[in-house]
C-alpha cells in the first residue's frame, strides 16, 4: 500500500480483499487498522473533553470500539462499510459512553478532587 493512502482507502482495499477471499489473515489486518484508528479517536476525544482512564480501562475501550466494527463481518456475510472513519467514530462513542453515568461523574470532579484520588481506583472513589 502507498504511504499516502488514508485509513479509509487502506481499509477499503482490505475490506474488498476480505469480502472476496474471507481469509482470517485479512480480517486480522483490518482489525489492526481499526484498532489504530480507534486508539487515535479515543485519545483525541479524551484530550479534547478532559477525560482520563487508567491504562487497562483505556485499552478495554479501544478494544470495545474495535470489536464493534470487526464483529459485523463475523455476523453478516455481506456486511460492508462505505466509510470507515464515520463507522469507527460511532464505535468510539459507543465504547466511551457505555457507562455514561460514570463518565459524567468523571467530568464533574474538581481538580482538587483529582489530586486526592489515585489513578488505579478513580471509579471506586466516585461511586
Amino acid at each position: 500500500m502507498k504511504k499516502e493512502d488514508t485509513h479509509n482507502v487502506r481499509f477499503a482495499k482490505l475490506q474488498d480483499e476480505y469480502l472476496e477471499n474471507r481469509k482470517p489473515e485479512t480480517l486480522v489486518q483490518m482489525y489492526t487498522l481499526v484498532r489504530e484508528i480507534e486508539s487515535n479517536y479515543i485519545l483525541n476525544y479524551m484530550a479534547k473533553h478532559g477525560l482520563c482512564f487508567n491504562s487497562d480501562e483505556l485499552q478495554d475501550k479501544i478494544e470495545d470500539a474495535t470489536i464493534f466494527v470487526i464483529d459485523k463481518y463475523l455476523k453478516k456475510k455481506d456486511f460492508k462499510i462505505e466509510k470507515l472513519s464515520a463507522y469507527a467514530h460511532f464505535g468510539m462513542l459507543k465504547a466511551l459512553f457505555k457507562d455514561k453515568e460514570k463518565e459524567q461523574a468523571l467530568k464533574e470532579i474538581s481538580p482538587e478532587q483529582w489530586m486526592e484520588m489515585t489513578p488505579t481506583n478513580w471509579y471506586e472513589q466516585i461511586d
